[in-house]
């Protein structure tokens, strides 16, 4: 199918956020665009190379997961990194951190989390090649990051302790920077924001006025979260687990509502305000 059709095809039923086919159509024709700057294929792709072709390719990483084919790495801290991560505000663990903190088994447990609820695990490693392990100064707040000029990497914090609600928490964190790349994706096919728009717009998330495409990918990212909890809740029995995940879904839900009104902003374009409007229902 052609990407454009498939991408309109999407937006008009985004149902569930994290299928299969249209992000593999997406993942196959940006592989394409990167072997144009010497990423030849999914083996000589790691976070530094993809910002600059001359970065070194070797970088100290670890196989996570491997399914069909695919693969998530976990990835050390890197010196060719060092700017990005001073002119983006992150703390990436060395080495000696993540294996301090045992953050391998921990992304490991959260990407289980995800097997047999619908495709969004085929989705997840489709579009995530390389994980970046981020420290937090609170360990009640989990921080994650993803860059448009970084297509396959994401950077996510891990829970001090191993829980069933760490695990959770975590698989939140994957799951909303894929859904960033995913959206970033579709963005690159088709234009869901005017050129040009410049207005700002209340963010229940940040609780601050955001760009119309940021409260566009934060609505995106946050129903794909609030389907994973509605997904993956008949999977757990103790009242301890059962009372966050409502907890999270009731305060994504009401999130939610205070912008059932954007798909009538006017920087949205015409495709831009039919996602939005497709993406506001809960159910």
């Amino acid at each position: 199918m052609d990407i454009k059709k498939a991408v309109r095809k999407f937006v008009n039923s985004p149902h569930p956020l994290w299928e299969t086919e249209l992000t593999k159509l997406l993942v196959r024709a940006k592989w394409q665009e990167l072997k144009e700057v010497g990423i030849l294929n999914e083996q000589n792709y790691t976070t530094s190379r993809s910002l600059k072709s001359n970065y070194r390719l070797a970088q100290n990483s670890e196989l996570i997961i491997e399914q069909a084919g695919q693969r998530i790495f976990l990835e050390a801290s890197s010196i060719d990194l060092i700017d990005f991560y001073k002119a983006h505000g992150l703390s990436v663990y060395n080495i000696a951190e993540l294996e301090k903190y045992q953050v391998f088994s921990k992304l490991k447990k959260a990407l289980m989390l995800f097997q047999g609820l619908g495709h969004s695990d085929s989705c997840i490693i489709a579009l995530v090649r390389s994980i970046q392990g981020l420290k937090q100064d609170d360990k009640e707040i989990d921080i994650s990051y993803s860059h448009p000029n970084i297509p396959f990497s994401i950077f996510v914090s891990v829970c001090e302790d191993q829980s069933t609600i760490s695990n959770l928490r975590v698989a939140e964190s994957i799951l909303h920077e894929s859904m960033h790349l995913k959206l970033t994706l579709i963005e690159n096919t088709i234009p869901l924001v005017k050129p040009g728009a410049n207005n700002l717009f209340f963010s229940p998330w940040r609780e601050e006025q955001r760009p119309a495409g940021g409260i566009l990918h934060g609505l995106f990212v946050f129903k794909a979260i609030f389907n994973f909890y509605s997904d993956i809740k008949n999977k757990f029995k103790t009242d301890e687990t059962l009372k966050y995940i409502k907890n999270r879904e009731d305060q994504i839900a009401f999130e939610i509502q205070e912008l059932k009104n954007f798909n009538d902003c006017s920087d949205l374009t015409e495709y831009g305000a039919i996602l939005t409007k497709n993406l506001l229902p809960l159910n």
